[in-house]
């Protein structure tokens, strides 16, 4: 875990040292897949999003929901029904096959008179064969936006067949990047391509606080158990706190999601761990960093400049 997480570190290093002296590339002529896309849902009346997710319990706690309230909205679905492109299969197989979805059912859509203006995705290399969106935007003209949240360690991500998987190699087939690391603008304002920074944020409609029910947990936990995050916990319960953990790996399992708004405004502390990986210190953003808050109880969590610019620590 230790040398993972040093190599994480280096390679964000080597990453803001690569882009450092970099100025900013041109940006390409306006897209004419953006300019189709506007003018479309300006003729039609309603914008017409397709969304393709990846974990079902983070796109519906509050982001689908909010988009179906703005657009008309189909989601990519495997093809047994099950949500998103975490497709269980071995690499090749799942990026091969995610990728046969996603061109099917743009295909069965198209047929039944329903073409979307935009394609909104949260995706990687890993997941999706990059070259695919370019065919899909020469296609239909649709204007192609990803939501990239790991961008501080999955910008490169790893090397397969000599080959990089992460957010990077997406970088000549999408309109716009929404990233959740700042300094990851810069980058891919550099590679010659549109993106503006995109921290996470909550929904209200979730996420609130509930005077009506009482104050039952001393401290809660909502995540995967690993690296610093199971050694905070177990310090804490070592110390006579009592901590409610939920996720792969703690002894409770999994939360189910409609149960999450409830834990956090019946929580009289929100526990936050931002480190990212197997990492002590290097941060990112986090949903919790915005579901927590919004739920009315105390939020505590690491350091992370990150938040200086969106709250009042």
């Amino acid at each position: 875990a230790r040398i993972k997480s040093a190599r994480m570190v280096r390679r964000h290093r080597e990453t803001v040292s690569r882009y450092k002296n970099c100025l900013p590339a041109a940006l390409p002529p306006s897209r004419k897949s953006g300019v189709r896309a506007a003018a479309l849902a300006r003729r039609d009346g309603q914008l017409r999003l397709f969304f393709a997710g990846t974990d079902e319990q983070q796109d519906k706690s509050g982001m689908l929901q909010a988009l179906q309230s703005m657009a008309d909205v189909r989601a990519f679905t495997r093809e047994d029904g099950s949500w998103g492109q975490n497709d269980p299969a071995p690499y090749a197989e799942r990026q091969r096959r995610n990728t046969a979805r996603l061109e099917a059912l743009f295909a069965a859509n198209a047929r039944a008179g329903w073409i979307p203006h935009v394609l909104l995705m949260q995706t990687w290399a890993c997941l999706l064969e990059p070259a695919a969106l370019s065919r899909l935007r020469d296609q239909y003209g649709v204007f192609i936006i990803n939501i990239a949240m790991d961008d501080r360690h999955q910008y490169w991500g790893t090397k397969v067949n000599g080959q990089w998987d992460g957010t990077h190699p997406l970088i000549p087939h999408i309109d716009l990047t929404l990233t959740a690391a700042p300094e990851a603008v810069h980058w891919y304002r550099c590679e010659g391509s549109m993106a503006c920074f995109f921290p996470e944020a909550s929904d209200p409609d979730f996420f609130h606080p509930m005077p009506q029910l009482p104050k039952c947990h001393d401290v809660s936990f909502v995540g995967s158990r690993y690296g610093i995050r199971a050694e905070v916990v177990e310090a804490l319960r070592r110390a006579g706190i009592p901590v409610a953990a939920y996720g792969n790996g703690w002894e409770s399992g999994r939360i189910d999601l409609e149960a999450v708004p409830a834990l956090f405004a019946q929580s009289r502390i929100v526990l936050g761990v931002a480190a990212i990986g197997h990492s002590r210190d290097f941060v990112g953003l986090k949903l919790r960093d915005f579901d927590a808050p919004l739920s009315g109880s105390c939020y505590l969590t690491q350091h992370n400049s990150d938040l200086e610019s969106l709250y009042r620590i």
